[in-house]
């Protein structure tokens, strides 16, 4: 079965991460929709580890791309035009496009989980 990818663009020191995770994604339908509605994808923009030498790049803006955080960052800001951890976007897996506004931190499971079924409707219908 296909489904939707939830990429959650995060940090190992991002505390608003942590609070969505621990007070949002917690919550019983909220944590249900993510592990059974989407491929979640976490892309640590402050991973310092190195890429392999062959993955390293200068971007065409002139940043260097050496760690894996760099890696994810830039397309976090250049895909997405956003630099803000948490950022959550609800792809289309086949288009690689938003199927719905990416958005920030919503502390409001029930927000939060209006966010995760709008994305599911918007995949359903492209279907």
């Amino acid at each position: 079965m296909h489904k939707p990818v939830m990429i959650d663009f995060t940090g190992h020191a991002c505390v608003n991460c942590r609070k969505m995770e621990a007070n949002v994604w917690t919550d019983e339908q909220v944590g249900q929709t993510i592990n059974l509605d989407y491929v979640l994808i976490q892309l640590y923009v402050d991973d310092k580890t190195d890429l392999a030498p062959a993955e390293q790049t200068v971007t065409p803006e002139g940043r260097a791309i050496k760690t894996i955080g760099n890696k994810w960052s830039y397309l976090q800001t250049s895909k997405f035009q956003a630099n803000s951890q948490p950022f959550y976007v609800l792809l289309d897996p086949e288009t690689q496009t938003a199927m719905v506004p990416p958005q920030g931190a919503n502390y409001d499971p029930i927000n939060y989980l209006k966010y995760l079924q709008s994305g599911l409707t918007a995949y359903h219908k492209q279907q």
